[in-house]
């Protein structure tokens, strides 16, 4: 899987991820991604990182507000 398959919008909240995890040590929560890029709403939010794991450049593990992974591609 590659960047290509992924919207402009699932790319930068894919950034953010990757680099909020490299700035802190551990994953943002919904909401912090939500306005960190931009959007208005938390189901936007929630959408994107479903396509994302969806294509397999996350794992979210269930249950766990800081419980995003990066998948290595």
């Amino acid at each position: 899987m590659k960047a290509m398959n992924l919207t402009a919008k699932q790319s930068d909240v894919l950034n953010y991820i990757k680099l909020y995890i490299e700035k802190n040590n551990i994953s943002p929560i919904i909401r912090e991604i939500q306005t960190g890029c931009g959007m208005v709403s938390y189901k936007s939010a929630v959408d994107k990182l479903l396509v994302l794991e969806k294509k397999g450049f996350i794992k979210r593990e269930l249950n766990k507000h800081r419980g995003i992974k990066i998948n290595n591609l």
